[in-house]
């Protein structure tokens, strides 16, 4: 399957006006990964949004994915750099977070080739872990470059404890027993999980947050209780909480939910919040 994903999202080339620009960074372990940025021709000073597929720690991002990012740059003015972090079963956590901090430092390093204005992050599922984990990074280390964070039904806690966790147990696309093996196989007996299990971390001196939850969807109430949080500590929210949705419902791209929610993404990354 991940082979398959791989050569869709390959074979799928952009075109013009934008292009699309692979690049090689080194993780923290010496090991290089790809990274793929996205622009339009002739784009000048612009925010980059870094941006990190979903696919439960264990799958390859797919054309759909690219197809969400040239959206963004087109509809958003924004330049986007995705994440094709490593995976398990071979990289357990903290391989795919340290390979996104990675980036950020590679961006940090490069902004002014890069024309960076401002920087935002966000993903989907498993990416929407890993986005929030470096916001969260971005705050611990006092650099507070990122400004906004999109996450799109998020996966942000190991504990299974929630009203939603107990009900859907056998849903579509995602459920509560493919949840816990993919949080076993992620954490694999580690000792610090900090930047992996996220909704226990306090939430103070954050930028602008985007939370979008699915109705049948095991995450649900993780991303209802990010939004409590955040909102009780006065940090700008912005939420959809969708009705009669699985997670993952972005691999219907005409769907109506999803054409609107594409939307309402764009209206949070080029909007003032």
């Amino acid at each position: 399957m991940n082979a398959l994903f791989k050569a869709s999202f390959q074979l799928t080339t952009p075109k013009s006006p934008f292009k699309r620009t692979s690049i090689r960074i080194k993780s923290k372990d010496g090991e290089a990964f790809t990274c793929y940025h996205y622009r339009k021709e002739g784009q000048t000073q612009t925010p980059l949004l870094i941006y990190i597929h979903g696919g439960g720690f264990q799958n390859e991002g797919t054309s759909i994915h690219q197809h969400m990012v040239l959206k963004f740059v087109e509809a958003s003015n924004l330049q986007v750099i995705y994440v094709k972090y490593r995976l398990l079963p071979d990289y357990p956590y903290p391989k795919a977070f340290e390979d996104v901090v990675s980036t950020y430092d590679y961006i940090m390093h490069h902004q002014a080739s890069l024309n960076v204005t401002d920087l935002y992050v966000g993903g989907d599922s498993a990416g929407g872990n890993l986005a929030y984990a470096l916001t969260l990074y971005d705050r611990d280390m006092r650099f507070h470059h990122i400004k906004k964070t999109m996450l799109i039904y998020p996966v942000l806690t190991k504990h299974h404890t929630l009203s939603s966790h107990l009900t859907h147990q056998l849903t579509p696309m995602w459920n509560q027993h493919l949840n816990k093996t993919m949080w076993e196989s992620y954490l694999n007996d580690v000792e610090d999980d900090t930047y992996a299990s996220l909704l226990e971390h306090d939430v103070h001196d954050l930028g602008a947050i985007y939370i979008e939850t699915a109705e049948f969807d095991p995450l649900r109430d993780e991303g209802i209780l990010l939004e409590k949080k955040l909102k009780k500590q006065g940090i700008p929210v912005v939420s959809h909480h969708t009705q009669k949705t699985v997670h993952g419902y972005d691999a219907l791209p005409h769907a109506t939910i999803t054409k609107k929610m594409m939307q309402q993404r764009i209206l949070f990354l080029k909007g003032d919040v």
